[in-house]
Protein backbone atom coordinates (compact mmCIF):
# COMPACT_ATOMS: atom_id res chain seq x y z
CA UNK A 1 0.00 0.00 0.00
CA UNK A 2 1.31 3.64 -0.85
CA UNK A 3 1.50 6.04 1.59
CA UNK A 4 -0.49 8.36 -0.16
CA UNK A 5 -3.58 5.87 0.23
CA UNK A 6 -6.45 6.75 3.06
CA UNK A 7 -5.76 4.19 5.21
CA UNK A 8 -3.76 1.69 5.87
CA UNK A 9 -5.12 -1.96 5.26
CA UNK A 10 -5.71 -4.75 7.86
CA UNK A 11 -3.58 -7.48 6.22
CA UNK A 12 -0.60 -4.61 5.56
CA UNK A 13 -1.15 -3.93 9.35
CA UNK A 14 -0.80 -7.48 10.17
CA UNK A 15 2.67 -8.68 7.62
CA UNK A 16 4.24 -4.84 9.69
CA UNK A 17 3.17 -6.15 13.06
CA UNK A 18 4.81 -9.70 12.46
CA UNK A 19 7.79 -8.15 11.45
CA UNK A 20 8.23 -6.33 14.16
CA UNK A 21 7.61 -9.15 16.50
CA UNK A 22 9.15 -11.15 15.15
CA UNK A 23 12.33 -9.31 15.20
CA UNK A 24 12.36 -7.50 18.81
CA UNK A 25 11.66 -11.60 19.79
CA UNK A 26 14.58 -11.86 18.25
CA UNK A 27 16.50 -9.66 20.09
CA UNK A 28 14.33 -10.14 23.66
CA UNK A 29 15.53 -13.95 23.59
CA UNK A 30 19.04 -13.32 24.38
CA UNK A 31 19.97 -9.57 25.19
CA UNK A 32 18.77 -9.63 29.01
CA UNK A 33 19.70 -13.03 30.21
CA UNK A 34 23.10 -12.90 28.45
CA UNK A 35 24.67 -11.60 31.46
CA UNK A 36 23.51 -14.46 33.33
CA UNK A 37 24.52 -17.02 30.67
CA UNK A 38 28.30 -15.55 30.94
CA UNK A 39 28.92 -16.25 34.59
CA UNK A 40 27.34 -20.03 34.84
CA UNK A 41 30.16 -19.82 31.52
CA UNK A 42 33.02 -18.45 33.39
CA UNK A 43 32.51 -15.60 31.52
CA UNK A 44 31.84 -12.75 33.82
CA UNK A 45 34.93 -10.84 33.13
CA UNK A 46 33.85 -10.33 30.27
CA UNK A 47 30.57 -9.38 30.74
CA UNK A 48 31.19 -5.49 30.15
CA UNK A 49 32.80 -6.19 26.95
CA UNK A 50 29.88 -8.35 25.18
CA UNK A 51 27.56 -5.61 26.52
CA UNK A 52 29.43 -2.81 24.60
CA UNK A 53 29.29 -4.82 21.27
CA UNK A 54 25.93 -3.57 20.46
CA UNK A 55 27.21 0.05 21.34
CA UNK A 56 29.91 0.12 18.88
CA UNK A 57 26.88 -1.34 15.95
CA UNK A 58 25.05 1.51 16.78
CA UNK A 59 27.83 3.88 16.23
CA UNK A 60 29.13 1.90 12.98
CA UNK A 61 24.96 1.69 11.60
CA UNK A 62 24.19 5.32 10.38
CA UNK A 63 27.39 5.11 8.10
CA UNK A 64 26.01 1.59 7.03
CA UNK A 65 22.19 3.03 6.87
CA UNK A 66 23.60 6.02 4.47
CA UNK A 67 25.71 4.48 1.94
CA UNK A 68 24.14 0.89 1.24
CA UNK A 69 20.60 1.01 3.07
CA UNK A 70 19.72 4.32 1.19
CA UNK A 71 21.21 4.09 -2.03
CA UNK A 72 21.60 0.62 -3.47
CA UNK A 73 19.26 -2.23 -2.08
CA UNK A 74 15.78 -2.45 -1.60
CA UNK A 75 15.11 -2.35 2.42
CA UNK A 76 13.51 -5.35 2.86
CA UNK A 77 15.97 -7.79 0.67
CA UNK A 78 18.82 -5.94 3.01
CA UNK A 79 17.09 -6.33 6.02
CA UNK A 80 16.44 -10.14 4.99
CA UNK A 81 20.22 -10.86 4.50
CA UNK A 82 21.43 -9.24 7.57
CA UNK A 83 19.11 -11.00 9.56
CA UNK A 84 19.86 -14.50 8.25
CA UNK A 85 23.47 -13.74 8.78
CA UNK A 86 22.56 -12.49 12.60
CA UNK A 87 21.03 -15.75 12.51
CA UNK A 88 24.22 -17.87 11.63
CA UNK A 89 26.29 -15.40 13.95
CA UNK A 90 23.93 -15.86 17.25
CA UNK A 91 23.46 -19.83 16.77
CA UNK A 92 28.02 -20.04 16.76
CA UNK A 93 28.47 -17.50 19.51
CA UNK A 94 28.09 -20.40 22.49
CA UNK A 95 29.77 -22.74 20.81
CA UNK A 96 33.05 -20.63 21.64
CA UNK A 97 31.88 -19.40 25.23
CA UNK A 98 34.24 -20.23 27.38
CA UNK A 99 37.16 -18.30 28.87
CA UNK A 100 40.01 -19.53 26.41
CA UNK A 101 37.89 -18.37 23.42
CA UNK A 102 36.70 -15.35 24.76
CA UNK A 103 38.02 -13.68 21.91
CA UNK A 104 36.59 -15.29 19.06
CA UNK A 105 33.11 -15.46 21.49
CA UNK A 106 33.15 -11.49 21.50
CA UNK A 107 34.23 -11.35 17.69
CA UNK A 108 30.85 -13.38 17.23
CA UNK A 109 28.64 -11.20 19.43
CA UNK A 110 29.82 -8.21 17.45
CA UNK A 111 29.50 -9.55 14.12
CA UNK A 112 25.59 -10.54 15.12
CA UNK A 113 24.99 -6.86 16.24
CA UNK A 114 26.62 -5.84 13.18
CA UNK A 115 24.26 -7.56 11.09
CA UNK A 116 21.23 -7.15 13.68
CA UNK A 117 21.29 -3.37 14.77
CA UNK A 118 20.95 -1.63 10.72
CA UNK A 119 17.90 -3.89 10.52
CA UNK A 120 16.07 -2.04 13.59
CA UNK A 121 16.47 1.38 10.92
CA UNK A 122 15.95 -0.84 8.20
CA UNK A 123 12.20 -2.10 9.70
CA UNK A 124 11.18 1.56 10.52
CA UNK A 125 11.58 2.65 6.84
CA UNK A 126 9.38 -0.53 5.62
CA UNK A 127 7.26 0.78 8.45
CA UNK A 128 7.21 4.28 7.97
CA UNK A 129 7.21 4.17 4.17
CA UNK A 130 3.59 1.82 3.44
CA UNK A 131 1.70 3.00 6.25
CA UNK A 132 -0.60 5.54 4.98
CA UNK A 133 -0.50 7.60 8.02
CA UNK A 134 2.52 7.49 10.07
CA UNK A 135 1.86 9.11 12.93
CA UNK A 136 -0.69 7.55 14.15
CA UNK A 137 -0.54 4.22 12.36
CA UNK A 138 3.25 3.25 13.46
CA UNK A 139 2.53 3.41 17.27
CA UNK A 140 0.50 0.23 16.89
CA UNK A 141 2.65 -1.46 14.91
CA UNK A 142 5.20 -0.88 17.62
CA UNK A 143 3.12 -2.09 19.96
CA UNK A 144 3.99 -5.40 18.31
CA UNK A 145 7.95 -4.91 18.87
CA UNK A 146 7.27 -5.04 22.51
CA UNK A 147 4.97 -7.84 22.71
CA UNK A 148 7.66 -9.76 20.82
CA UNK A 149 10.15 -8.73 23.81
CA UNK A 150 7.72 -10.15 26.49
CA UNK A 151 7.12 -13.04 24.77
CA UNK A 152 10.94 -13.77 23.65
CA UNK A 153 11.51 -12.95 27.85
CA UNK A 154 8.66 -15.70 28.73
CA UNK A 155 9.45 -18.43 26.35
CA UNK A 156 13.26 -18.13 27.29
CA UNK A 157 12.71 -18.41 31.23
CA UNK A 158 9.02 -20.38 31.88
CA UNK A 159 9.07 -22.74 28.87
CA UNK A 160 12.87 -23.52 27.94
CA UNK A 161 14.30 -22.73 31.43
CA UNK A 162 17.20 -21.10 29.54
CA UNK A 163 18.44 -17.99 31.51
CA UNK A 164 21.82 -19.44 31.62
CA UNK A 165 22.20 -21.87 28.39
CA UNK A 166 23.09 -21.90 25.21
CA UNK A 167 19.41 -22.38 24.32
CA UNK A 168 18.32 -19.12 24.26
CA UNK A 169 20.74 -18.36 21.39
CA UNK A 170 19.17 -21.27 19.45
CA UNK A 171 15.87 -19.26 20.00
CA UNK A 172 16.84 -16.28 19.18
CA UNK A 173 18.74 -18.03 15.78
CA UNK A 174 15.49 -19.53 15.14
CA UNK A 175 13.64 -16.30 15.01
CA UNK A 176 16.09 -14.59 12.98
CA UNK A 177 15.88 -17.55 10.33
CA UNK A 178 12.03 -16.99 10.91
CA UNK A 179 12.00 -13.13 10.18
CA UNK A 180 15.21 -13.26 7.56
CA UNK A 181 13.28 -15.65 5.37
CA UNK A 182 9.55 -13.19 6.12
CA UNK A 183 11.45 -10.26 5.13
CA UNK A 184 11.84 -11.21 1.71
CA UNK A 185 8.18 -11.31 0.94
CA UNK A 186 7.65 -7.60 2.83
CA UNK A 187 6.24 -5.22 0.58
CA UNK A 188 9.10 -3.59 -2.00
CA UNK A 189 10.68 -1.05 -0.42
CA UNK A 190 13.50 1.24 -2.80
CA UNK A 191 16.18 3.03 -1.68
CA UNK A 192 15.06 6.33 -0.77
CA UNK A 193 18.64 7.90 -1.74
CA UNK A 194 19.24 5.67 -5.21
CA UNK A 195 21.47 7.60 -7.68
CA UNK A 196 21.94 10.59 -4.96
CA UNK A 197 26.18 11.52 -4.73
CA UNK A 198 27.48 10.40 -1.47
CA UNK A 199 28.68 13.02 0.86
CA UNK A 200 30.31 11.91 4.23
CA UNK A 201 29.53 14.68 6.28
CA UNK A 202 25.92 13.31 6.06
CA UNK A 203 26.33 10.55 7.10
CA UNK A 204 28.38 11.38 10.55
CA UNK A 205 25.76 14.45 10.83
CA UNK A 206 28.18 17.22 10.09
CA UNK A 207 25.11 19.16 9.27
CA UNK A 208 23.91 19.14 12.94
CA UNK A 209 26.96 20.89 14.08
CA UNK A 210 25.91 24.09 14.26
CA UNK A 211 23.08 23.50 16.22
CA UNK A 212 25.72 23.10 18.88
CA UNK A 213 25.95 26.64 19.54
CA UNK A 214 22.55 27.29 20.66
CA UNK A 215 22.62 26.23 24.55
CA UNK A 216 19.58 24.17 25.15
CA UNK A 217 20.51 22.00 22.07
CA UNK A 218 23.95 21.52 23.37
CA UNK A 219 22.83 20.55 27.25
CA UNK A 220 20.36 18.53 25.95
CA UNK A 221 22.63 16.21 23.79
CA UNK A 222 24.76 16.16 26.14
CA UNK A 223 22.60 15.44 28.63
CA UNK A 224 21.25 12.84 26.86
CA UNK A 225 24.65 10.89 26.49
CA UNK A 226 25.61 11.51 29.71
CA UNK A 227 22.29 10.15 31.11
CA UNK A 228 23.16 7.10 28.74
CA UNK A 229 26.37 6.39 30.70
CA UNK A 230 24.49 5.44 34.01
CA UNK A 231 21.88 3.28 32.20
CA UNK A 232 24.21 -0.07 30.77
CA UNK A 233 24.39 -1.70 34.31
CA UNK A 234 20.19 -2.63 34.14
CA UNK A 235 20.38 -4.65 31.13
CA UNK A 236 24.08 -6.14 31.72
CA UNK A 237 23.81 -7.27 35.56
CA UNK A 238 20.22 -7.31 36.01
CA UNK A 239 19.42 -10.78 35.39
CA UNK A 240 22.95 -11.80 37.16
CA UNK A 241 22.09 -9.84 40.07
CA UNK A 242 17.99 -11.63 40.15
CA UNK A 243 20.08 -14.88 40.35
CA UNK A 244 21.35 -14.04 43.56
CA UNK A 245 18.52 -12.77 44.74
CA UNK A 246 17.49 -16.37 44.21
CA UNK A 247 14.77 -14.91 42.29
CA UNK A 248 13.83 -17.94 39.50
CA UNK A 249 12.55 -17.24 36.30
CA UNK A 250 14.78 -13.56 36.20
CA UNK A 251 14.02 -12.98 32.40
CA UNK A 252 10.62 -13.61 32.31
CA UNK A 253 10.48 -11.25 35.96
CA UNK A 254 12.50 -8.68 33.77
CA UNK A 255 9.46 -8.71 31.25
CA UNK A 256 7.48 -6.61 33.64
CA UNK A 257 9.36 -3.97 32.53
CA UNK A 258 7.99 -4.18 29.41
CA UNK A 259 4.81 -4.89 30.17
CA UNK A 260 5.11 -1.42 32.18
CA UNK A 261 6.36 0.14 28.61
CA UNK A 262 3.31 -0.48 26.52
CA UNK A 263 0.96 1.81 29.42
CA UNK A 264 3.55 4.22 29.26
CA UNK A 265 3.85 4.48 25.68
CA UNK A 266 -0.05 4.38 25.55
CA UNK A 267 -1.57 6.52 28.40
CA UNK A 268 1.54 8.36 30.74
CA UNK A 269 3.75 9.63 28.06
CA UNK A 270 1.38 11.62 25.89
CA UNK A 271 -0.48 13.22 28.64
CA UNK A 272 3.02 14.10 30.56
CA UNK A 273 4.59 15.55 27.80
CA UNK A 274 1.49 17.63 26.62
CA UNK A 275 1.36 18.93 30.25
CA UNK A 276 3.81 19.78 31.67
CA UNK A 277 6.66 19.43 28.43
CA UNK A 278 10.21 17.71 27.56
CA UNK A 279 12.12 18.86 30.28
CA UNK A 280 10.02 17.47 33.20
CA UNK A 281 9.77 14.30 30.99
CA UNK A 282 13.30 13.79 30.91
CA UNK A 283 13.77 14.68 34.15
CA UNK A 284 11.01 12.25 35.34
CA UNK A 285 12.59 9.60 33.52
CA UNK A 286 16.39 10.03 34.87
CA UNK A 287 15.08 10.12 38.58
CA UNK A 288 13.20 7.02 37.72
CA UNK A 289 16.83 5.85 36.86
CA UNK A 290 17.82 6.84 39.99
CA UNK A 291 15.39 5.35 42.30
CA UNK A 292 15.83 2.40 40.42
CA UNK A 293 19.24 1.95 41.54
CA UNK A 294 18.59 2.72 45.15
CA UNK A 295 16.16 -0.37 45.10
CA UNK A 296 18.56 -2.26 43.98
CA UNK A 297 20.88 -1.68 46.37
CA UNK A 298 17.91 -1.63 48.98
CA UNK A 299 16.46 -5.27 48.04
CA UNK A 300 20.11 -6.46 48.56
CA UNK A 301 20.16 -5.88 52.46
CA UNK A 302 16.23 -6.88 52.65
CA UNK A 303 15.48 -10.81 53.91
CA UNK A 304 16.07 -13.06 50.89
CA UNK A 305 12.78 -14.02 49.50
CA UNK A 306 10.78 -11.05 51.76
CA UNK A 307 8.64 -9.12 50.56
CA UNK A 308 10.48 -5.79 51.02
CA UNK A 309 12.69 -7.48 48.53
CA UNK A 310 10.03 -8.54 46.63
CA UNK A 311 8.39 -5.23 46.17
CA UNK A 312 11.49 -3.29 45.48
CA UNK A 313 12.43 -5.53 43.16
CA UNK A 314 8.90 -5.36 41.27
CA UNK A 315 8.85 -1.51 41.67
CA UNK A 316 12.66 -1.25 40.07
CA UNK A 317 11.76 -3.15 37.34
CA UNK A 318 8.47 -1.61 36.39
CA UNK A 319 9.90 1.82 36.57
CA UNK A 320 12.02 0.65 32.91
CA UNK A 321 8.77 2.39 30.89
CA UNK A 322 8.72 5.15 32.48
CA UNK A 323 13.02 5.76 32.83
CA UNK A 324 13.58 4.53 29.04
CA UNK A 325 10.56 6.39 27.63
CA UNK A 326 10.54 9.59 29.46
CA UNK A 327 14.51 9.71 28.29
CA UNK A 328 14.83 8.43 24.86
CA UNK A 329 11.30 9.48 23.56
CA UNK A 330 12.01 12.87 25.04
CA UNK A 331 15.24 13.10 23.19
CA UNK A 332 13.22 12.08 19.88
CA UNK A 333 11.02 14.37 20.23
CA UNK A 334 13.13 17.55 21.16
CA UNK A 335 15.07 16.87 18.10
CA UNK A 336 12.15 16.70 15.82
CA UNK A 337 10.61 20.13 17.10
CA UNK A 338 14.13 21.43 17.22
CA UNK A 339 16.07 20.86 14.30
CA UNK A 340 15.31 21.57 10.94
CA UNK A 341 13.10 18.94 8.51
CA UNK A 342 16.12 18.51 5.61
CA UNK A 343 18.64 17.88 8.28
CA UNK A 344 16.22 16.42 11.21
CA UNK A 345 17.13 12.36 9.66
CA UNK A 346 21.21 13.01 10.49
CA UNK A 347 19.83 14.97 14.16
CA UNK A 348 18.20 11.45 14.57
CA UNK A 349 21.11 9.12 14.25
CA UNK A 350 23.34 12.01 16.05
CA UNK A 351 21.54 11.26 19.17
CA UNK A 352 21.11 7.63 18.40
CA UNK A 353 25.19 7.74 18.38
CA UNK A 354 25.52 10.03 21.74
CA UNK A 355 22.58 7.86 23.46
CA UNK A 356 22.90 4.36 22.51
CA UNK A 357 26.32 4.06 20.96
CA UNK A 358 29.18 6.39 22.86
CA UNK A 359 26.82 6.25 26.22
CA UNK A 360 25.70 2.44 26.95
CA UNK A 361 29.70 1.72 25.36
CA UNK A 362 30.67 4.20 28.43
CA UNK A 363 28.08 2.77 30.49
CA UNK A 364 29.28 -0.52 29.51
CA UNK A 365 33.05 -0.03 30.21
CA UNK A 366 33.02 2.18 33.22
CA UNK A 367 30.15 0.60 35.76
CA UNK A 368 30.35 -2.90 34.71
CA UNK A 369 33.58 -3.23 33.72
CA UNK A 370 35.62 -1.08 36.09
CA UNK A 371 33.20 0.03 38.98
CA UNK A 372 31.62 -3.30 39.98
CA UNK A 373 35.09 -5.14 39.73
CA UNK A 374 36.35 -2.70 42.32
CA UNK A 375 33.85 -3.38 44.92
CA UNK A 376 34.21 -7.04 44.35
CA UNK A 377 37.80 -6.60 45.20
CA UNK A 378 36.61 -5.53 48.76
CA UNK A 379 33.14 -7.12 48.98
CA UNK A 380 31.43 -10.34 47.78
CA UNK A 381 28.11 -11.50 46.97
CA UNK A 382 24.71 -9.27 47.61
CA UNK A 383 26.98 -6.80 50.18
CA UNK A 384 28.92 -5.81 46.88
CA UNK A 385 25.60 -5.52 45.07
CA UNK A 386 24.21 -3.30 47.47
CA UNK A 387 27.09 -0.67 47.21
CA UNK A 388 27.49 -0.99 43.63
CA UNK A 389 24.10 0.26 42.81
CA UNK A 390 24.57 2.94 44.68
CA UNK A 391 27.09 4.06 42.31
CA UNK A 392 25.01 4.54 39.08
CA UNK A 393 22.15 5.87 41.55
CA UNK A 394 24.61 8.80 42.44
CA UNK A 395 26.11 9.64 39.15
CA UNK A 396 22.28 9.71 37.72
CA UNK A 397 21.45 11.99 40.47
CA UNK A 398 24.58 14.15 39.80
CA UNK A 399 23.38 14.30 35.93
CA UNK A 400 19.44 15.05 37.28
CA UNK A 401 20.74 18.37 39.15
CA UNK A 402 22.76 19.51 36.58
CA UNK A 403 19.86 19.05 33.61
CA UNK A 404 17.39 20.86 35.81
CA UNK A 405 19.76 23.59 36.38
CA UNK A 406 21.27 24.09 32.49
CA UNK A 407 18.57 23.51 30.81
CA UNK A 408 16.01 25.70 29.60
CA UNK A 409 12.97 24.42 27.99
CA UNK A 410 11.55 27.37 25.34
CA UNK A 411 8.81 26.82 22.49
CA UNK A 412 10.70 27.65 19.46
CA UNK A 413 10.26 26.17 16.45
CA UNK A 414 12.80 24.02 14.52
CA UNK A 415 14.88 27.10 12.64
CA UNK A 416 18.17 26.86 10.70
CA UNK A 417 21.35 26.90 13.03
CA UNK A 418 24.13 29.52 11.84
Amino acid sequence: MSANASRTSLSLFITLSVMMFLLFFLWGAWYATLGSFMVEAGLDKWIADAYSVAPIAAIVTPFFMGIFADRFLNAEKLQGILLLLSGLTIIAAPRFATPETSGTYLGILLAHTLCFMPTLGLSNTICLKHLAHSERDYPVVRVFATLGWIVAGLVVSYVFHAEKSPVQFYVAGAAAFAVGIYSFFLPRTPPPAKGKALRWGELIGTDTFPYFKKWDFAVFMIASLLAAMGMMPYWALGSAYGNDLKIERMGGFLTLGQVAELFVLAFALPVFIKRFGIKWTMLVGVLCWVVRYGLFSGAAGAAEGSAIMWTMMTIAIVLHGFSYDFVFVSGYLYVDRHVNEDIRAQAQGLLVVFTQGIGFFLSSQIFVGRVLPAIQKEATGLEAWGQFWLYPAGYLAVVLVLFWMLFRENGEKASAAK
